[in-house]
């Protein structure tokens, strides 16, 4: 079978894209959101509240989540297990059962293995990482030293959506869009991953979550679909997890 880096890199960046203080406030969260249209930590605010709540996503300590796509008639399963009560993180992508590529962050080192091979990555893209440690990195992209600018609206989708723009410390930009109805995230794009979007959100274990997530990148010829299997949270995890 011939592997495409491209399909793999494509997917990689799926699970690694790049929780807000606003969120402690006292007053309630709708009259903060009511009087502060501009300000994006309160976008931010309102996505964690959508899917469920600061005081429950304080209280993730690890995810798992599996994924299957289907690409030129191939079977593609993606898990992606995220410990942020560790500081760990690992990505496994297989193709027709066999192992494609696999990214591995703990000890403040990253890793992938690949066809193969395996490659530590430089620390900047390392510490880009430790953000997929969390089920819910949002609202600590201040912690991560991110830069939130609120550019306007666009429509996604078919809805009205705030257009958020996310500066990683190292340069690199994000743009994420968050539905002005439901504070719900529609999508994010970049240079790197072309456009993903993310629909159908549905409930697991009391969090919000798209059940289906599509790319549209320049690595592929074609979008591809990825839909969710499973996500579970607060599992117990073994260093044979991350290995």
């Amino acid at each position: 079978m011939k592997k495409s880096p491209s399909l793999f890199l494509a997917l990689a960046l799926l699970v690694v894209s790049p929780v807000s203080n606003a969120a402690t406030k006292t007053a309630s969260f709708e009259t903060v959101i009511v009087h502060n249209l501009n300000d994006p930590e309160q976008i931010i605010a309102k996505y964690i509240e959508a899917v469920g709540g600061k005081s429950k996503t304080d209280k993730i300590k690890n995810s798992t989540m599996v994924m299957e796509a289907e690409f030129q008639g191939m079977s593609i399963v993606i898990k992606a297990i995220a410990d942020s009560e560790n500081s760990r993180m690992v990505q496994e992508t297989t193709v027709a059962g066999n192992l494609a590529s696999k990214t591995i962050y703990k000890d403040g080192k990253g890793i992938v293995l690949a066809g193969g091979q395996q490659q530590e990555l430089p620390s900047e893209m390392a510490e880009a990482l430790k953000a997929q440690t969390y089920a819910f990195p949002e609202s600590r992209y201040k912690e991560f030293g991110y830069t939130l600018a609120l550019d306007g609206t666009e429509t996604i989708q078919g809805e009205e959506a705030h257009k958020l723009s996310i500066t990683t410390s190292a340069g690199n930009v994000t743009t994420e869009y968050y539905s002005v109805a439901t504070g719900l995230k529609l999508m994010t794009k970049s240079d790197a991953a072309g456009e993903i979007r993310y629909s159908e959100y549905k409930d697991y274990d009391g969090m919000k979550f798209p059940s289906l997530i599509t790319i549209k990148s320049p690595m592929l010829p074609v979008e591809l679909q990825t839909k969710l299997v499973s996500l579970t949270f607060n599992q117990q995890l073994s260093e044979a997890d991350f290995d």
